[in-house]
């Protein structure tokens, strides 16, 4: 007998003999597993089905039937026309009691009961954190109440403050640099250079530190201030800071230049 051949007495073809039709098996005992198993299958297939077609009912025509008004041969209804019930009148002595009966809902899945309120009150935080985020961000208190239309204003407004001190910023360094290349050594406005770094004090000599001078009270708001700069910067070296150029003389600036505003450019 050669290797290739299978032998019909070897395990190998023996349990083959479970994937074929439980007719085919000769003993009664495999045949009768065969049998039981594949009942198994079928009753769990058919209780899935089952359980399935439980979980489809139709809410609508449930709430319907449930919306429909008690006959009197009812025994829910006899019994409460005996305590003083009648047909259309609230259920108790108050003046809001209730009339209808409560909705109820088929639950078809296989959650939690409480997972969609755990859900819901999940998503409400969400969006309360994220709101709560978006007016810090625009520097509103939590608490202040807010329209859309006002948040947006406020969004805008700090956008606009940050824009400001950028460009009081650049005009800055402009005026410095073309200052110090005309030989001026100060600024004619404490504004009109970037401010000065701080000098660290390097001695190690125990004397009491000097006393701060109290800080220098703001004579002009952010816009006038850059107001003031691009002015200068016009007036002084026929510079157009919106432009970025550097005109040749005022003729030049006058003819070339839009105007003496961000706007007008």
């Amino acid at each position: 007998m050669s290797d290739e051949e299978e032998d019909y007495m070897s395990d190998k073809f023996l349990a083959g003999l479970q994937e074929v039709r439980p007719s085919l098996v000769q003993n009664r005992g495999k045949k009768r597993q065969i049998e039981v198993e594949t009942k198994n299958e079928e009753l769990k297939k058919r209780q899935r089905e089952a359980t399935s077609a439980a979980g489809k009912v139709d809410n609508d025509r449930l709430q319907q039937s449930l919306n429909k008004p008690l006959s009197a041969d009812n025994k829910g209804f006899q019994l409460m026309a005996k305590m003083g019930y009648k047909a259309g009148s609230g259920l108790g002595k108050q003046p809001d009691a209730r009339t209808e009966p409560v909705g109820i809902t088929i639950k078809s899945g296989r959650g939690g009961l409480g997972r969609e309120a755990a859900v819901a009150e999940l998503t409400l935080k969400r969006q309360e954190m994220r709101r709560a985020h978006l007016l810090s961000k625009a520097g509103i208190e939590s608490g202040e109440e807010i329209s859309t239309e006002a948040y947006r204003r406020r969004a805008t407004h700090k956008a606009e403050e940050r824009k400001l001190h950028y460009d009081i910023k650049r005009c800055q360094q402009t005026c410095e640099s073309l200052d110090l290349k005309s030989g001026v050594t100060e600024p004619d406005l404490d504004f009109f250079w970037p401010p000065k770094p701080k000098e660290e004090n390097g001695s190690d000599s125990e004397e009491e530190p000097e006393e701060e001078e109290p800080p220098k009270e703001e004579l002009y708001t952010p816009s006038e201030q850059l107001e003031l700069l691009t002015g200068y910067l016009r007036t002084a070296y026929t510079f157009c800071y919106w432009c970025g150029t550097h005109y040749e003389d005022t003729e030049d600036l006058g003819s070339n230049c839009p105007g003496l505003t961000r706007d007008d450019h």
